[in-house]
């Protein structure tokens, strides 16, 4: 009897490790909103068509590719983070649809997390504005 006992607590104090651990690795990533963690392919889609395509470089420079009606017109910048998940962009950045740029004129927004692990980029106006969607892959 006092082998399954402590079997029984055993693993109940293997699970809530297991569980500590785990719930550490998912806050490292969630609170995560550095340069590194931020950079990747971002898009933003109209009516399920690709409307804009921002690339957001590690080093705070970011390559954009607007198509509006077959025309495609790039860019390139730097981007800013300030506070936690605040973003500001240079002069360069294109507008897209329905944005609002800062009292400076500058295209602005903020960083926001699905789940706490998968960045969205959200353009003034606050909430609403428009959304880029991080690509997982490619």
């Amino acid at each position: 009897m006092r082998k399954s006992i402590s079997r029984a607590l055993l693993g109940a104090l293997m699970g809530v490790l297991l569980f500590l651990v785990l719930s550490w690795i998912w806050y490292s990533v969630a609170a995560n909103y550095d340069y590194d963690a931020l950079a990747g392919t971002y898009v933003l889609r109209n009516h399920d068509r690709q409307v804009c395509t921002l690339y957001l470089h590690a080093d705070g420079s970011f390559a954009e590719e607007l198509s509006d009606s077959g025309n495609i017109r790039k860019s390139q910048g730097r981007w800013h983070r300030s506070g936690e998940a605040h973003v500001t962009f240079s002069p360069e950045f294109l507008r897209v649809p329905s944005e609002e740029l800062n009292a400076a004129g500058q295209a602005h927004g903020e960083f926001d997390k699905t789940f706490g692990l998968f960045p969205k980029l959200v353009l003034a106006p606050l909430p609403g504005g428009p959304s880029f969607h991080r690509k997982l892959f490619g």
